[in-house]
């Protein structure tokens, strides 16, 4: 309980540094709300009028401490550019780019962990060789660059899904889904690679081991000896790089969803940010930064579970 409790301490403390940094950062760079909002009609007179109105006359940390507070209470703001409730827009993003982290962690575990099994279980063989230097080309490959090959492969020439034809999730669910299909495996490809490339070492490093040699001389078969003692060892890094993997793929997402036109989070975060619109900036910030923390914490907490060691410490 100690270990969990400091861990949620951690990541309130992290978040609160998270948002004041942001909102820092975010009102000393040039640009300017009340100008943008009111675009040709911006005289002098009129953007003080409306920055006052609007309070970003007050100290900065006097506007944190108000926006923070807001927060709490559950009040995201209006936005600025869309001039309608933040909560409401982030409650319509969330799903999106929630799912298709989902869909790219599934996919990341489904590939790695047979392939990773299997290319230890036959280390030197033609295909550990062959899968060894697939993994180093797609390991070198950033989501962005992925999703834009698969785009011109799976999109323009096979003709698989339509680049740009988003479906919504409240209008067809399988359709949704369907479409984030290839973005997620975008994301999943180069975490995959890596993930096989960790398994495969984890399980060699682990086969040389004292215990092994000790399970086979007990009569022990190949296949128990590594599904049944192996593997429960050999999964404790790669659990940790899971999740690890997880955290990123949701940052990684904001950009993918550029990339294929997804409107999710990351589509209104940089949308948002040109138009300095801090209110809905605030608001993805925090949400996206809330799951990578959970997450994060999660996976402390399962390996602390798995690895007592951990807790000890």
């Amino acid at each position: 309980m100690k270990y969990a409790g400091k861990k949620v301490i951690t990541m309130i403390i992290t978040l609160f540094a998270v948002t004041l940094f942001v909102f820092l950062a975010f009102h000393f760079i040039s640009g300017d709300p009340a100008t943008s909002m009111l675009g040709t009609e911006a005289t002098p007179e009129r953007v003080e009028a409306l920055r006052e109105e609007m309070g970003l006359n007050d100290p900065v940390l006097l506007q944190y401490g108000r926006w923070a507070l807001n927060f709490l209470k559950g009040d995201m703001g209006i936005s600025y550019s869309y001039r309608m409730s933040v909560s409401e827009m982030v409650a319509d993003k969330i799903p999106v780019t929630v799912t298709l982290t989902i869909l790219a962690f599934l996919m990341m575990v489904v590939i790695a962990i047979p392939l990773g099994i299997y290319t230890a279980k036959h280390v030197g063989g033609v295909i550990d060789r062959i899968i060894y230097m697939i993994n180093q080309v797609i390991m070198a490959f950033p989501p962005f660059f992925a999703g834009i090959l698969i785009t011109l492969v799976f999109g323009r020439i096979l003709k698989l899904f339509t680049p740009g034809g988003y479906v919504s999730y409240q209008k067809d669910f399988f359709g949704f889904v369907g479409y984030l299909i290839f973005p997620a495996f975008a994301i999943a490809l180069p975490k995959a690679a890596m993930a096989v490339k960790l398994l495969r070492s984890s399980v060699i490093s682990e086969s040389k081991l004292d215990y092994v040699r000790t399970a086979y001389s007990r009569g022990n078969s190949t296949k128990a000896v590594l599904y049944k003692h192996v593997l429960k060892n050999a999964l404790i890094p790669v659990i940790t790089f899971l999740g690890m993997a997880l955290a990123d793929m949701i940052a990684g997402s904001i950009i993918i969803e550029q990339v294929f036109s997804i409107p999710g989070l990351g589509r209104i975060l940089l949308t948002s940010i040109s138009n300095r619109d801090y209110p809905v900036v605030m608001a993805v910030i925090v949400c996206i930064s809330l799951l990578v923390l959970v997450v994060n914490m999660v996976v402390d907490i399962i390996y602390g579970l798995v690895d007592p060691r951990i807790s000890i410490e």
